[in-house]
């Protein structure tokens, strides 16, 4: 099984080697081989890379990649060749831009296809996929927030597709019980002072999200 972990900081703030979500990132890995130890995971890191918007020029049409961009289309391939993916994402305004680049695009490949032949399947389809954000503060309200104003967003990209076609939608949302688009996590440098809820519950989605 190969899993892919997407760091979304773009943090390249002098003197910070790890950014919040690599290490969240880190802490996915280390309980994904608590489940399965032969796991391949790696961790991709945006703020590594340069995409660039999209100006739906709809070149990507024919080929289902970027013709402008070689950094899109160098994660887009990373994707498409894991079996399980997680996407970490800071608490920003209300996400990274990178990130959002990155899924300007996909929709672009996705959603133009399919409104010539609505039978059209993404390549990414049907891959699990978690998403994970956090931000400033471990109180539950702010992690209900960032829930609102970064795992939502996300999550709507993934459901481009209208819902009467749901098995053409972009890759496989994993729930976790009450929360629908994913997890909130409390900041890493305090991760001693996580509760016992919150360090179980970042556990058991790990494993729902592989097990998927």
């Amino acid at each position: 099984m190969k899993i892919l972990c997407i760091s979304a900081s773009n943090n390249l703030k002098d003197g910070i080697k790890e950014t919040s979500s690599f290490i969240i990132c880190q802490r996915v890995i280390r309980e994904a081989k608590k489940k399965i130890a032969q796991a391949d995971c790696s961790i991709l890191e945006l703020k590594n890379y340069m995409p660039n918007p999209c100006t739906n020029c709809l070149m990507c049409l024919g080929s289902g990649r970027c013709a402008i961009d070689d950094a899109f289309n160098e994660i887009y391939e990373k994707i498409l060749d894991c079996d399980v993916l997680f996407i970490v994402s800071p608490h920003y305004a209300p996400i990274p831009a990178k990130l959002c680049m990155i899924m300007e695009k996909m929709e672009s490949i996705t959603f133009n296809p399919w409104l010539k032949d609505n039978s059209y399947k993404p390549e990414v389809v049907g891959i699990p996929t978690g998403i994970i954000s956090h931000g400033g503060t471990g109180e539950d309200w702010a992690l209900r927030e960032y829930e609102k104003v970064v795992n939502y967003p996300i999550a709507n990209f993934l459901f481009t597709i209208p819902k009467s076609h749901a098995e053409t939608r972009q890759l496989n949302l994993v729930a976790y019980d009450d929360w629908k688009t994913g997890i909130s996590v409390p900041p890493v440098m305090n991760y001693k002072d996580w509760t016992d809820l919150q360090i179980a519950m970042f556990a058991d989605y790990i494993d729902r999200v592989i097990q998927s």
